[in-house]
């Protein structure tokens, strides 16, 4: 495998049902596939009380959505399963050390950008990653919700890396 696309988890309903945030990150997933068909793909995204009570993991109905939209199922890797952002993170740095793929695609919400990044940074660096950012189609005022919380992750992040430095 050369190239892999990395598609992060965000939330779905307890029977299963992607919110709009997992919905925009894969309709721009399958919008980036159209266009780089040979990359492989890692869903991640398991269970936790604050995402993802269903019966199936996060990552898995991730999968899902992209198989019934054409996705051939070989061009999938195995899922990583975190709890959270940041366990998803550490986990995907074994499957990057298992495939060493030549050039590494992240997808996330655009809110969400920074700290994506800033967390790669810190638990997962990898050579030859590009960041790709999901348009948001949420209401205004969740939108500026997710921001300010963003923001508060991403200032203890960068305190984090100033000292590690």
């Amino acid at each position: 495998m050369n190239k892999l696309l990395i598609i992060c988890a965000a939330s779905n309903t307890s029977d299963g049902e992607l919110s709009h945030i997992a919905l925009d990150r894969l309709l721009t997933a399958l919008q980036f596939l159209k266009n780089n068909p040979s990359f492989h793909i890692l869903c991640t995204g398991g269970f936790g009380e604050a995402f993802n009570t269903s019966d199936y993991a996060h990552a898995q109905l991730m999968q899902n959505f992209l198989l019934e939209h054409g996705i051939a199922h070989e061009s999938f890797v195995e899922f990583v399963l975190g709890e959270n952002l940041l366990e998803d993170i550490q986990l995907t740095r074994r499957v990057l050390s298992r495939y060493s793929p030549e050039v590494v695609a992240v997808i996330t919400s655009d809110y969400q950008m920074e700290r994506v990044r800033l967390s790669f940074e810190l638990y997962c660096s990898y050579p030859n990653m590009i960041f790709i950012e999901a348009k948001s189609s949420i209401f205004e005022d969740e939108l500026e919700r997710l921001k300010r919380q963003e923001s508060q992750g991403v200032n203890r992040l960068k305190m984090m890396l100033r000292a590690s430095q």
